[in-house]
């Protein structure tokens, strides 16, 4: 039995593969004064006739709240105090969340059973002087036209056209959809606005439309892809349309007054537009190269290095990040069945590659980590007030306001300041192979230089 903290006593025991159990335990004062804590608490969402909300003496609002309820927030309240200070004393530096178990529980005393996983260990291989190919960006006039007509086309305005609908037009309809001659859930809508050849329907939809004018019915028949939401999947459908408008774009004219318009700071030119977008162009691909280049030289330095991680450990990513994929996917209107239908996944293929994305998400967050151990990367006190001062002025607001802001985030922002700076310290130790050709490169030509200068000055 341990224990440096009064009112407090842990026993820690080695599970092995990096897993520790440390039994905690508190009493007397701390735990009394939990409790006082918890009962303000709840005591605070306490209605009581004749008092507003939570303004209630204590002895009354106690009577309303629930013994469970008051138990349950006592340890709440001092749960996160007591992992933290069970693992400063057993110097456990955790890696993921840990599993908690109440083992003991009364008036006068906790006892708390942490699950911890801590750190893997990392033997760090080369990860400096490594020169991976980075791909030299470059912009063509046919990008720049590109991103020019897009322009155009978002500043266009949609106006009724009278001829026949064509493949860019917004065809304006009611649709119901049949199969076996019977209306089905989901296949019909009024007043929708459809762009032909934006591929939102069902393949073979969209080009029986090219072709309609307004104020006339069209029957379109398909059939629904093999993969696709299981009731739907192969079965053939008419949707008897009713054409009420063709809208097509009208664009404006690419001149200098159309650029004018637009205010882009020193832009006021056909040609100043070129020149804008030209530069708009090459800086996103320059950041997009810049960004696969350090997610390759990370995957090198993983390579590189050995790592192991418990597989307990994986499987939770792997867990958290399939909850996450399914919100992403519910948001779109799917549900998790749905979208295995459509893509062809099944849930063997998904834990595969959710573990191999878990896996290689977790061995990089601790070979990063390990580089900042051993170069001795830090955020200082000076450069988080840098931080402060900077954003201020950027935001235009005082320093003491942003910082209330961070106040509940502060942990999150020096993560956030630290991977920046090892990506920094990274980025200036492994120079792409076309610096290091340059770099070495011109020593030798001044070399040369200097050998036909002396061969001149000798004859």
């Amino acid at each position: 039995m341990k224990g440096n903290r009064k009112n407090m006593a842990t026993k820690l025991v080695n599970k092995g593969n990096g897993i520790y159990e440390v039994t905690a335990s508190i009493n007397g004062k701390v735990w009394a004064d939990a409790k006082d804590k918890a009962l303000k608490r709840l005591a605070s969402n306490v209605q009581i006739k004749g008092f507003r909300k939570g303004q209630a003496p204590l002895d009354l609002a106690k009577e309303k709240i629930n013994p469970q309820d008051l138990g349950n927030e006592q340890i709440n309240v001092v749960i996160p105090k007591l992992f933290d200070d069970s693992c400063k004393e057993n110097k456990l530096r955790p890696f993921v969340a840990p599993e908690v178990k109440v083992t003991k529980f009364s008036d006068t005393e906790l006892e708390v059973v942490f699950t911890i996983t801590v750190y893997p260990e990392v033997k760090l291989g080369q990860y400096k002087d490594i020169h991976l190919a980075q791909e030299v960006p470059s912009v063509t006039n046919a990008e720049v036209d590109e991103a020019i007509a897009k322009l155009l086309e978002d500043n266009s305005e949609l106006v009724l056209k009278e001829g026949a609908a064509e493949k860019g037009d917004t065809v304006v309809f009611d649709f119901k959809g049949y199969i076996d001659g019977k209306e089905f859930d989901g296949g019909s809508s009024d007043n929708y606005s459809l762009v032909l050849g934006s591929n939102t329907f069902v393949p073979g939809f969209e080009d029986q439309l090219i072709g309609v004018t307004s104020e006339t019915k069209k029957d379109v028949e398909v059939t629904f892809p093999d993969q696709y939401i299981k009731d739907l999947a192969g079965k053939k459908a008419k949707f008897a349309c009713m054409i009420h408008e063709i809208k097509t774009k009208q664009s404006p004219k690419l001149e200098d007054e159309f650029v004018a318009g637009l205010k882009i700071t020193d832009v006021n030119t056909v040609k100043a537009l070129k020149e804008y977008e030209e530069k708009q162009i090459l800086g996103k691909k320059a950041k997009d190269s810049k960004n696969k280049y350090m997610q390759d030289l990370i995957d090198q330095i993983c390579k590189n290095s050995e790592v192991v991680i418990a597989d307990a450990v994986i499987e939770n990513e792997a867990k958290s990040l399939k909850e996450n994929m399914i919100q992403q996917i519910s948001q779109n209107g799917l549900t998790f069945e749905q979208y295995k239908e459509i893509t062809g996944m099944d849930d063997a293929k998904l834990e595969v590659e959710f573990k191999g994305q878990a896996k290689n998400k977790l061995v990089a967050t601790v070979v990063v980590d390990k580089i900042a151990q051993v170069e001795g990367l830090i955020v200082s006190q000076k450069e988080l007030d840098e931080f402060y001062e900077n954003s201020a002025k950027m935001y235009n607001m005082k320093v003491e306001e942003l910082k209330k802001m961070y106040a509940s985030q502060q942990q999150q922002l020096v993560s956030n300041l630290l991977n920046r700076k090892i990506l920094n310290f990274l980025e200036a130790n492994n120079a792409p192979l076309g610096e290091k050709a340059v770099a070495e490169e011109k020593p030798a030509k001044e070399v040369k230089a200097k050998k036909t200068a002396a061969k001149k000055e000798a004859k």
